[in-house]
């Protein structure tokens, strides 16, 4: 990270802005050009390590890119503000809180995974608000790619903003 002053590192404020965050972009690789999604997402904690899961069709562009090679990157970004200067360009700024990690993609077989995965997704998405049990038929049919991460950095610019 070039500028390290911008580096969050408190784990706690990584993880409130990652319960913050509702959509990850998700960079695939492929033969011509690499591929990035937005998605909304599930996520899990195990000490420090970070764990995604998003969902979708069964088959498709980012099933196939999974399969070809399951290398990913991803990025979430948030708490976006002008930080507005004097009237000279070069001291106007913005405010951003962001994270970018690396790690593998797997697409989840097992029924009983896909569940955990789905109530991970529903959980964050639905912040405590009810919902029914998803139906074996609707797992079986739902594609959920687990995304478990390697490596993570956070950096933000809050200097002078209100958040």
């Amino acid at each position: 990270m070039r500028r390290k002053k911008r580096q969050v590192t408190d784990l706690i404020a990584i993880k409130n802005f990652v319960e913050e965050s509702q959509v990850v972009r998700i960079a695939m690789n492929g033969e011509e050009y690499p591929y990035v999604v937005p998605v909304n997402f599930g996520y899990e904690w195990n000490e420090d390590k970070l764990t995604l899961f998003v969902h979708g069709a069964s088959e498709g562009e980012k099933i196939n890119r999974i399969k070809k090679d399951p290398k990913v990157s991803v990025e979430m970004d948030g708490n976006h503000q002008l930080i507005q200067g004097s009237r000279n360009a070069a001291t106007y700024s913005y405010a951003y809180q962001s994270l970018i990690g690396f790690g593998q993609a797997e697409i989840l077989a097992d029924l009983a995974d896909k569940k955990q995965a789905l109530h991970s997704l529903m959980a964050h998405a639905a912040k405590g608000k009810p919902f029914d049990e998803i139906p074996e038929t609707m797992l079986k049919q739902t594609g959920v790619i687990k995304i478990t991460l390697n490596s993570y950095t956070m950096k933000e610019n809050v200097q002078s903003a209100k958040r």
